[in-house]
């Protein structure tokens, strides 16, 4: 007689492998319920079946077993009660996105026009922004997004490792130049050896003894007035320094400087990289004791008060037939410096006897004026940055027919009258007065520029820097647009994401606002570059939002 066991599931394996022992019990008399209290365990659970989870209703029919008792009235409550609440709060956070993205766009490029019947000529030139505009302003949406805090953590602090270590290499190399090789070519110990000869006079110079022969190297024990020691160098500060330069070759040169304290003189280093293992440290700027070349201190020595984050130093370029060509083009060379170690400035200035004020009355008085002229034409600047600076860049360059970097006030007066930044008279002549430097009413109209409009911060920039070093890495100062579009990353756009714009559309829009700066079709310098970025650092206020704009769709 075929007995069937109600109430229990059975499972694949026991469908494989029949109860054979169950059998024989139920054989010799034993009801299924005698069975289950004699061994108690609970039934079968059927395995977990991952490929039934799926969205579809019929095939969720064709997987489930039709022997699986239904689910009570209790639980399919609580089921239907936590799907309604996933897709409920799955749908609101989807509107609160896009309404948030959608209100920060309309913010950042409003599309909404002036009435031209309100205003007329310059003034609907002025405030109404144009299509350009508003493409460029799309990059300030990558702000929205902070970079991702553990993956910054982990490169921040594989910069600084390699930072320290760079600088650990040429401060070795400073020291080992400067107490061997300085003292081998020491010019004073020709003299020293020259009295020496001359005092003992041997009549065969083959019977001399070795120490009196006329020698190829100095003997390095002769101690001259120059000698330096270890304890001498140790006393220094110091400094990251950058060139000031539209050649994006000489603008992104590694340089490490040193100032010493026993003689106020100062030396700079550039630091070569060839590949990933080979690297290279030679002198740029040879030691000496150096002086202002322009400005207000034009001829005074470089002292302690002269370094710090910010701070121009300037070098006649004829004074060191060693630079490259590029840079010997300029009558001056002008360095920035961008970094600086606070702690030895602080420690050497607390030491120092001698304490002058770090700028004059007349210095002072100058930045004023620069900063009431940046004041004026922040305003006018704060939409239209990236379309005026581009553009600005690009008809100074055409202006200056002989290449010289140069031009008079004249001409910069209707460059910017050509782009509609109005400035007063007497604020442009007082700008003006401040920044001549040579001779026949000329100025350079790169360092006007950036005095008037004003210029974002080293630290700001030294992410622009990164981003091009990236770019070209073949060292050349220019890079293809063709490099630029396979290397810049739209994914990550908030308007990529919610999928109101596609990369592409992203990618053609930074592109398109780019070859405004190009004064070449195919490829785009150094100088472009930063002017692109100086537009749109403009209406950036946080310099961790002008930090993710640059490090995002680069990945540095």
């Amino acid at each position: 007689m075929d007995l069937e066991v109600k109430g229990i599931a059975a499972s694949p394996t026991s469908q494989a492998q029949p109860f054979s022992g169950r059998k024989k019990l139920l054989q010799q008399g034993q009801t299924s319920k005698s069975w289950a209290i004699q061994n108690p365990r609970l039934p079968v659970v059927p395995p977990l079946d991952l490929q039934s989870l799926i969205d579809s209703d019929e095939e969720e029919q064709d997987i489930t077993p039709e022997n699986l008792p239904a689910p009570t009235s209790k639980y399919k409550l609580k089921y239907q009660q936590y799907e309604t609440e996933m897709k409920e709060g799955y749908k609101q956070y989807s509107q609160r996105n896009a309404e948030k993205t959608k209100s920060k766009i309309m913010q950042q490029s409003p599309r909404n026009k002036i009435d031209d019947k309100c205003v007329q000529g310059e003034e609907a030139l002025i405030d109404t922004l144009t299509t350009l505009d508003r493409k460029a302003l799309l990059q300030q949406g990558y702000a929205e997004i902070p970079y991702n805090a553990q993956r910054s953590t982990r490169r921040s602090d594989a910069e600084i490792v390699a930072a320290e270590r760079k600088k650990q290499t040429v401060a070795e190399q400073v020291i080992t130049d400067h107490l061997s090789r300085a003292v081998i070519s020491d010019p004073e110990q020709n003299l020293t050896t020259a009295r020496e000869d001359g005092a003992r006079v041997f009549p065969d110079s083959r019977i001399a003894p070795l120490r009196f022969r006329k020698r190829t190297l100095h003997e390095t024990k002769i101690r001259t007035h120059s000698t330096l020691t270890e304890n001498m160098l140790s006393h220094k500060v110091q400094f990251d320094g950058r060139i000031i330069s539209r050649n994006g070759r000489d603008a992104c040169r590694e340089l490490i400087g040193f100032f010493f304290i026993h003689d106020q003189s100062l030396t700079i280093y550039e630091y070569r990289q060839f590949g990933k293992n080979r690297t290279n440290v030679l002198p740029f700027i040879q030691k000496n004791i150096y002086s202002h070349q322009c400005g207000r201190r034009k001829g005074k020595q470089y002292q302690l008060g002269d370094f710090y984050v910010g701070g121009n130093l300037t070098f006649l370029s004829s004074d060191h037939p060693r630079l490259p060509e590029s840079i010997k083009e300029n009558k001056l060379l002008i360095l920035r410096i961008t970094n600086i170690d606070q702690i030895a400035l602080y420690s050497l200035k607390t030491d120092s006897v001698e304490h002058e004020d770090d700028i004059t009355s007349q210095e002072a008085n100058d930045r004023l004026v620069l900063e009431a002229v940046q004041d004026v034409l922040k305003e006018q600047l704060l939409k239209r940055g990236v379309r005026i600076l581009t553009g600005l860049g690009k008809y100074l360059k055409q202006l200056d027919k002989e290449g010289t970097g140069l031009l008079d006030k004249a001409a910069v007066k209707q460059a910017l009258q050509e782009f509609h930044l109005q400035v007063s008279e007497d604020a442009l002549e007082s700008a003006w007065q401040v920044l001549e430097g040579h001779a026949g009413g000329k100025a350079d109209y790169g360092e006007f520029t950036r005095a008037v409009i004003g210029e974002m911060n080293e630290y700001r920039k030294s992410f622009v820097r990164k981003a091009f070093m990236k770019l070209d890495f073949n060292k050349t100062g220019c890079v293809p647009l063709t490099d630029i579009r396979k290397c810049y990353c739209a994914k990550k756009h908030p308007q990529v994401i919610s999928g109101h714009s596609t990369e592409e559309e992203i990618k053609l829009s930074f592109l398109e606002t780019l070859k405004g700066a190009c004064s070449k079709s195919d490829e785009v310098s150094y100088g472009e570059f930063e002017d692109y970025y100086e537009g749109l650092s403009i209406g950036i206020v946080n310099d961790e939002d002008f930090v993710n704009i640059v490090r995002t769709p680069w990945g540095i």
